[in-house]
């Protein structure tokens, strides 16, 4: 009977021996976090990250263990975002938020299915995007929203007949300008260019554009640096049209760049309640102007809620495994974001409703309903 119970107490040191151990090695959650914090697109990596990185501070624990997050700079470089992508899932994190661009995204999402992890995108928006795989998904709105939203805009509220596009070269503008096109001549609108702001000579082009088919209004399609190289000429050559470009327009760096030169300037955008009177935006907002003593922009809400997605993901699975975090992500009921539910569908996007949204007196407003064609005078001139 002695050896019996001797017996019986080696196995319970063993057994406990065990879970102790199991408690030391147990690592905490891991996750990777790829923005182009250098480069043409570091405007926007710089937007996403205050947001994640404000997320992470407020929610980063699960099960009492604080979120290890990797960041990495991918340069405004697919390929350099692919390989920081890689290096990221072999040291263990199952889910990164990252391809802030559509040209990232699409580098990344072969190394996401190659590891069989999780790629959440906080801004990437090629329609094609939700097609390429199960572990992508994204809480960005496809262009296909936008693009419909703009023409829209243009010819139904603005009373344009004809529109005068300016295209940067990229994924971008490739996958959201098929979309604005076919939707403006469904709507019988006329299509002047479209003026290929890569091109040599393009200034030119515009400014004779401008003088002799006299566009009734004007669409910029890209990210902001070309919105900014097309709104500025646009405004030297005399254009007093309205002028549309993409929900690229709404970063914070640049529109305090532009400064007079953007107002008036029109582009759709998902509703938020960024005046704050809504949870969790109002918390949100908050904290973010406490902590980085400015207003966030659309693309910091967006990183928030990226990270927000992430962390109930985690919550919600003991031992996320190869598919256990898209299919936790996909799961995900009743968490509320601040550009609203976080519920995504079966191409791993979330439903947003976008309005059209405008540049007045240096904030960004709702657009009020046009009856009439709104002329936008350029800053500086006469009347």
């Amino acid at each position: 009977m002695c050896t019996s119970m001797i017996m019986r107490f080696r196995t319970g040191l063993a057994l406990l021996s065990i879970g102790l151990g199991c408690l030391a090695c147990r690592k905490a959650p891991r996750v990777g976090v790829v923005l182009p914090e250098t480069g043409p697109a570091a405007i926007y990596g710089a937007s996403l990250k205050s947001g994640i990185n404000l997320a992470f501070s407020q929610l980063g624990t699960v099960r009492g263990e604080a979120v290890e997050v990797l960041y990495r700079d991918s340069g405004s470089d697919p390929a350099r975002a692919a390989s920081a992508c890689e290096a990221i899932y072999e040291q263990g994190a199952m889910v990164i938020i990252g391809g802030a661009t559509s040209a990232e995204a699409k580098s990344m999402i072969p190394v996401a299915d190659r590891f069989d992890r999780v790629l959440l995108s906080p801004s990437a928006s090629a329609p094609d995007l939700g097609r390429r795989s199960s572990n992508f998904l994204r809480v960005f709105p496809s262009d296909e929203l936008e693009g419909r939203q703009a023409a829209e805009f243009l010819v139904g509220q603005q009373h344009a007949r004809s529109v005068l596009i300016l295209r940067e070269d990229n994924d971008y503008a490739r996958g959201l300008l098929p979309v604005f096109v076919a939707r403006l001549q469904a709507l019988g609108a006329e299509v002047l260019g479209p003026e290929s702001l890569d091109e040599s000579g393009w200034e030119q082009r515009v400014r004779q554009a401008v003088a002799d088919q006299d566009p009734e209004s004007a669409y910029i399609c890209g990210y902001g640096e070309a919105i900014a190289r097309g709104l500025l000429v646009l405004r030297a050559a005399g254009f007093r049209g309205p002028v549309c470009a993409t929900s690229a327009i709404h970063s914070t760096a640049l529109l305090q760049r532009l400064g007079r030169e953007a107002e008036g300037v029109y582009f759709p955008l998902a509703t938020a309640d960024l005046g704050g009177g809504a949870e969790p935006a109002r918390r949100f907002i908050e904290a973010y102007r406490r902590t980085y003593n400015l207003d966030p922009d659309i693309y910091a809400c967006y990183g928030y809620d990226a990270a927000l997605a992430t962390v109930t993901a985690l919550r919600a699975v003991p031992s996320p495994g190869p598919g256990g975090m898209a299919a936790a992500l996909r799961d995900l009921r009743g968490v509320r974001g601040v550009m609203g539910p976080v519920v995504f569908d079966a191409a791993g996007a979330l439903h947003r409703t976008l309005k059209t949204h405008w540049i007045r007196g240096g904030r960004v407003e709702a657009a009020p309903p046009a009856a009439t064609r709104t002329a936008v005078r350029p800053p500086g001139s006469a009347g």
